[in-house]
């Protein structure tokens, strides 16, 4: 489940705040400042914390991440009705440590470099306005570096199908994600299976409060 703002401060710069929960995997609260340099692009900058469930030695723990991240989104219209988005997000991970069973109070450090194509189409008509139904198809790759990675540097792949719908100032999206993921410890492979509810909503802040049409939507 996800929750996804955008809050309009001027024509150049928006306040990002996203809210992500996976049950018996993570929580992750992201806040960050949009700078749009195009229509088409923009770049965001800020920090995210998490709280991640870990087993370590048959003991479930809650683990925090600190997590400052920044991104590059780039949205491209190759037809009438079909868009594509592209983004690279790089995330400076300081995960905590933990052995035999108990949270350590150091943290590790490594980089992640996250790259994800998406592509949105209506249903209905050429272009996505207020109860006009659209498809979401989506696919990220997701690789670790740094002097601390062993065995994972390929991390994860998600690859998401979701139907949604805009109402005005926020849309609403329900779907499909398959992840692949290598896990760390013992180099396997595992795949999970999830179901996705994403909300994203849109604020506008200025003084004239002239709604954004084109922020509606966010990708998580």
């Amino acid at each position: 489940m996800g929750y996804l703002t955008s809050g309009k401060l001027s024509e150049k710069y928006s306040l990002w705040n996203d809210f992500h929960y996976v049950p018996n995997s993570f929580f992750v609260a992201r806040t960050g400042l949009t700078r749009y340099f195009h229509k088409n692009l923009n770049l965001t900058a800020g920090y995210a914390y998490l709280n991640i469930h870990t087993l370590s030695e048959g003991v479930k723990l809650k683990r925090k991440e600190h997590r400052p991240w920044m991104q590059m989104v780039a949205s491209h219209k190759i037809s009438d009705r079909l868009k594509m988005i592209n983004r690279i997000r790089y995330d400076m991970r300081f995960r905590q440590d933990f052995a035999n069973g108990e949270l350590l109070n150091s943290f590790t450090f490594n980089h992640r470099l996250r790259m994800l194509i998406s592509m949105r189409f209506p249903l209905v008509g050429k272009e996505i306005i207020g109860g006009t139904p659209f498809i979401n198809i989506t696919n990220e790759i997701l690789v670790n570096f740094g002097e601390h990675v062993e065995n994972n540097y390929f991390d994860q792949n998600r690859t998401w199908l979701t139907f949604g719908t805009r109402l005005d100032n926020f849309s609403i999206q329900a779907g499909y994600m398959h992840r692949f993921i290598q896990l760390p410890q013992d180099q396997r492979f595992v795949r999970s299976h999830n179901l996705v509810l994403w909300v994203s909503h849109n604020f506008d802040f200025r003084k004239k409060n002239k709604a954004n049409k084109k922020l509606f939507y966010r990708q998580p």
